[in-house]
Parts: structure tokens; sequence; C-alpha cells
């Protein structure tokens, strides 16, 4: 941390939110959901009080009473959805769709509603982002994603994180996102590329398994068809006490020797069983015989195997098998339930530590400016840990994985440039107050970009 750098200190702890969200979660269920208005304050408010810049903490004042008021409101307008779609569906296409058309406002209101009740040293956040840039970033953009098949979403972020940022303010000093379409296409070309990649994989490499498969078949059918006659051959010219030259046992040229022997008594060695024969052998036909042996089945493991040694180890496996092949499955299942959740992670982790730093990093306010530099690294071992830690407690170190999380991103977020907080409250304090209507309160819709 450089010495013109502010850090933002986070001092929450896993105990005492714990406390904080084990009873937030009981009366919740109790009350059938009411408190979870209450609840919800009092998360914010720990989160904010505890999150500390030149050692003072933020704060939230939002009403429970307006939350749960806006809450009734979406709960009744879901029943009313419900029942229409039920009766009608086309009545209940229509209403998805005018949901659809107030998706722009509903988000504006809904940060207006958290940025009016937070506030820094007593001067409250605002939101004034337009209606129509709302709809032209939420809806036209959406629409634009569609038609380009999916590549104009790095201009649709740079566009939405724009809209969001630019539009809050502190007092009535506006935030700043100046980061370039090109810097978002920068860390979305990963994204774009390595499913293309992952989808290339997918044909080429059962293709080329194919192939190989198919090669090894007929190279398998060659060296056994010739093994067989090298073996007759060699039969044959032993036993006529010739001497043997042999280039390549999987050779197509046929086996020489000095003397040749009658058909007939080649026949009639081929004939004669391995044992019988391997008995009238000397000992220095012998060790040529295995020789050759050896050679040919090192070109073809398969062609000295009899039938019933193969037919031994194919029960053998099956029987492996069926001891272990429900263990084998499952294990097979978690195997890869696990590199698919190390690829959502990872994708999870790159996103949020390059956005958020691309973001963070080019924001002002007035000659304030910020500096983040999360780690993609960092983000996904967060990310695997709290995962096992939520699997193995049930959902019980809720509270533990929310403060890591929290501290991360304070530990690795500064503001540059001189603060001189109390200036900056003296100057737009007035203003401020001027700013206050409250017509939001009755939205409370949770925005998260970045």
């Amino acid at each position: 941390m450089s010495e013109n750098q502010t850090p933002v200190v986070f001092t929450g702890k896993a105990g005492e939110y714990f406390g904080i969200w084990i009873v937030n979660l009981l009366l919740s269920i109790v009350t059938l959901g009411i408190y979870s208005a209450w609840a919800k304050v009092r998360r914010k408010k720990y989160f904010y009080n505890n999150t500390l810049l030149d050692g003072v903490g933020f704060d939230y004042h939002a009403n429970p009473i307006n939350i749960l008021k806006g809450r009734i409101i979406a709960f009744v307008l879901f029943v009313i959805y419900s029942v229409v779609s039920g009766i009608n569906p086309a009545f209940g296409l229509l209403m998805a769709f005018i949901l659809f058309l107030a998706l722009p406002w509903i988000i504006v209101r809904g940060m207006m509603f958290n940025a009016r009740n937070s506030s820094y040293r007593g001067l409250r956040f605002d939101f004034n982002g337009k209606y129509g840039e709302a709809i032209k970033v939420f809806i036209g953009y959406t629409l634009l994603i569609i038609v380009t098949l999916g590549l104009a979403i790095p201009f649709v972020a740079q566009r939405t994180q724009k809209f969001v940022i630019s539009g809050h303010k502190f007092g009535v000093s506006n935030f700043k996102m100046e980061a370039l379409v090109k810097d978002f296409y920068k860390i979305y070309l990963v994204i774009f590329i390595i499913p293309l990649l992952g989808i290339v994989a997918a044909i080429a490499i059962p293709a080329y398994q194919h192939y190989k498969v198919k090669a090894a078949s007929h190279v398998s059918s060659y060296q056994t068809q010739h093994f067989s006659q090298a073996s007759t051959s060699v039969k044959a010219d032993m036993d006529t006490g010739g001497f043997i030259k042999v280039a390549d046992v999987t050779t197509t040229e046929p086996v020489t020797t000095e003397n040749y022997a009658t058909e007939d008594a080649a026949t009639a060695d081929a004939n004669m069983s391995e044992a019988e024969y391997l008995k009238n052998l000397t000992p220095e036909e012998l060790a040529e015989y295995n020789k050759l042996i050896k050679a040919a089945e090192a070109n073809n493991p398969d062609a000295g195997m009899t039938t019933p040694k193969k037919d031994s180890l194919a029960g053998a496996f099956a029987g492996l098998i069926g001891k272990w092949g429900i263990a084998a499955a499952i294990l097979a299942g978690l195997i890869a339930m696990l590199l698919y959740l190390a690829v959502i992670f990872s994708f999870a982790a790159y996103m949020k530590s390059r956005i958020h730093n691309l973001v963070f990093n080019n924001t002002t306010l007035e000659h304030i400016g910020f500096f983040s530099n999360q780690r993609m690294r960092d983000l996904l071992l967060l990310y695997i840990t709290n995962t096992i830690a939520l699997i193995c407690t049930l959902g019980l170190a809720t509270p533990w994985v929310h403060i890591r999380m929290a501290k991360y991103t304070a530990n690795h977020l500064a503001l540059t440039g001189e603060t001189d907080w109390d200036k900056f409250v003296g100057e737009k304090k007035d203003a401020s107050r001027a700013l206050g209507e409250e017509i939001a309160d009755m939205f409370d819709v949770d925005i998260s970009f970045g």
C-alpha cells in the first residue's frame, strides 16, 4: 500500500455475525418470512458499520417496514401472475412481458432505495440514473446480445457498468467510470476462446481416438496373420534341421532356410501339438524358437495368448467390475462433479477479479480515485474452500463464508489521492439535504455488478 492510498478495512468477525445470522434465520422461519425485512437491515448494518475508511464506518438507514411493504406488494403481484397464468396462459405471458418492460424502472428504483439509505460520515449516497437510459441498457442492449449471438456481451457489460457507477452520487458529487469497451473485450475474450477450444477438443479427441483404434485393429490383424505364418514356417524349418534366417517376423516375405522341407512335412509339423513339438527340439533350437515367439508377441501381445487364458482374464475383470462397479460409478460421478465445479469456479473467479479491478481502477469521485488488485487464484481458493466448508457444515458456515469474502474485498481495495473528508462533507452537506426525496422507499431491489 503506497503512502497516498487509504485502505478499506473490514473488522467484522465470524463469531459475532453468526449470532446475528442464526437469530435472523430462526425468526424468519418462525414468522413465515415476515421478519426477513428486519433481518436484512440487521445484516446490512453489520457489514456497513464494520467497513471502515480512515477509521470511520458506513451506515445503513433503511426502515424494515418499508422493505416489508415492498415485499408484500411483490408477493401479491406474484400470486396474481400465478393465478392468471393458470386460468389463461396468454394473460400470464402478457404479464411477464409487462414485467420485462417495467424491469428498468424497478432496477432504477431499487438502486435509489439502496443508495439513499447508505451513508458515510453522515452524508447520504444517491442514484440519479435516467429511466430512458435504463430502458436502453436493460432492454435495448439485451436484444442486441440476442441479435449478435452474444458477441455484444462485453459492450453491454461496459455500458451497464457505466450506467450504474456513473449514476451514483456521494452528496452532490458524481462517481465516474471511464473503462473502455475494448478493455471489457480483452477480459471476455478468454471466456469466448476457452469454450471454443473445448468444443474443438470434444470433436477432435474422439475422432483421433477412433482413428487410433481403427488403425490398431488393422495392425493387430496383420500381425496375427503373419505371426501364424512365421510360427508354422519356423516349426517346419527346425524339423528339417535347416538354419533359420529371419529378418522380421511380421514381414510379408516368406521365412527362408538353407534346406527346404517338403510341403507334406511342413503340414504334418503344423498339425503337431505344441507340447510334442517342443519335446523334439534341441536346446539350441528351443532357444531360437522362444526368441522368435517373444519377438512376435512384443509386436502383438495378444498373439500368444490362448483362449482359456483370455477367458480367465476377462472373467476376473468382469468380477472386479461387478464387485466395485457401484463404488467406481460413484467415484467417477464425484470426480466429474468436482471438475465441473472447478471449471465454474475458475470462470467466476476470473470474471469477478478482472471486472472488479477494471471497474474500480477506472472510477473516480471528484479528485479521489480507487485501486483494486484482486487475483483470480485467491478468489478461486476462496470459492473452493468456502464450498467445502458449506457442504461439511450443512450450511452453518455461511456467516464465516460471508465474513471471509467481505474481508478479501476490503483488503484488496483502497482509495487514492487526498481524502479530506471534513472539507468534502462541509462543502456538500447542505446541498445533499435538498435531495432527500424518499419516493423509492417502497422498492427493495438488490443490484450487484462487478
